[in-house]
């Protein structure tokens, strides 16, 4: 069996039609923080408390994650930010540096708005995960609109997560870092990020 992530990037005008659409690439860029994620969730006995782990949040700060305390699977691996929010779920930025393995955060994230160097970040979308053709594939998508007023051009794209800590503060993590072809989004177009999770047998 394979497990596998892919990547694609729409761009469309004020009225909607396509000016750019990138193929379907595959992302290498799963960080630490992803797999520390899953051993979270899943290392444990069936209704027995997981072990903490500590893992860097997107400052780079070392966070003790889960405490018996809070024990609610609502506060953990969080991805689904609502529209206006650009703190979490799928993300992008200006940065061109190499992902590496230690990556905790993109390298110059891109803020939510419409103001100078800004993307307004648009709620997220999804698939129901499931059987298509020879895959089982689970989509998720978020759309980005230019209102800056100036051309915005995206090199770096990922996935950030929300999670509780032993403080009880809610840290957001990297799971997923690409940096991509230059993608530029002139004023008034959209741009739609769109990840794929597969699994192969």
């Amino acid at each position: 069996m394979k497990l596998g992530l892919y990547y694609r990037c729409i761009v469309a005008d004020k009225n909607g039609k396509v000016v750019k659409r990138t193929h379907w690439k595959k992302s290498r860029s799963f960080v630490l923080q992803f797999l520390q994620h899953i051993e979270l969730l899943s290392f444990h006995a069936h209704n027995a408390y997981p072990a903490p782990i500590s893992m860097k949040d997107i400052g780079g700060v070392a966070r003790t994650v889960y405490t018996s305390t809070y024990p609610s699977t609502a506060l953990y691996f969080a991805m689904n930010a609502p529209d206006n929010n650009g703190s979490y779920g799928l993300v992008v930025g200006t940065g061109t540096a190499a992902p590496t393995n230690a990556d905790y955060a993109l390298a110059t994230i891109i803020g939510h708005g419409t103001g100078a160097g800004q993307l307004d970040y648009g709620a997220h979308s999804r698939t129901t995960t499931g059987i298509v053709g020879a895959n089982v594939d689970y989509i998720i998508s978020r759309t980005y609109y230019n209102g800056s007023g100036a051309s915005i051009t995206v090199n770096e794209i990922g996935v950030y997560c929300c999670s509780q800590d032993s403080d009880n503060s809610t840290r957001c993590f990297c799971i997923v870092r690409d940096v991509i072809t230059a993608i530029t989004v002139a004023n008034t177009q959209t741009l739609t990020v769109q990840y794929t999770l597969r699994t192969t047998v």
